[in-house]
């Protein structure tokens, strides 16, 4: 037990003075430009092509930009889009989403109503609650005269 602790303590005493040794070898530290590229590089989004680098004369650079810049739409492709008949008498669907718009050319039946308009209260402008004494003050017209108000001092 204790030669495996002192062998530890003298790989840990070796190791404190190794550090310093090595990180005074390296040349020099990264500069803020660089850091800040090698940032942008490491969190840029996913969708977003990295730009081609600049070539050398004699180099060949290949670079793709834009997959999509040379295709040719296929004949069928063309033909669906259109809306005309594919010549390779495959059936297809027919496309309920094209359905015409209603128009005076087109029948058109439509369902539904408009929703009731939404009434909005202004619930700080409800009065507070009169207390027992305050209703009890209160009386309407019809009812005749107010009742005599009740003393509270004891008599």
């Amino acid at each position: 037990m204790r030669k495996s602790a002192s062998a530890f303590a003298a790989a840990l005493t070796a190791s404190i003075f190794v550090q310093p040794a090595s990180a005074q070898e390296t040349d020099s530290e990264p500069t803020a430009e660089e850091m800040i590229e090698a940032a942008r590089e490491a969190y840029r989004p996913p969708g977003l092509m990295r730009r081609c680098p600049v070539g050398e004369p004699g180099e060949i650079v290949v670079c793709a930009t834009d997959p999509d810049a040379y295709r040719v739409e296929s004949s069928t492709d063309q033909a669906i889009r259109t809306g005309e008949p594919v010549a390779d008498r495959v059936p297809r669907a027919p496309d309920v989403f094209g359905i015409p718009p209603c128009k005076s050319q087109t029948v058109c039946i439509k369902g539904g109503w408009v929703p009731p308009q939404v009434h909005l209260i202004d619930l700080s402008a409800i009065p507070v609650p009169l207390t027992e004494e305050e209703a009890a003050m209160v009386f309407r017209a019809e009812d005749g005269p107010p009742p005599e108000p009740q003393s509270l001092a004891a008599p």
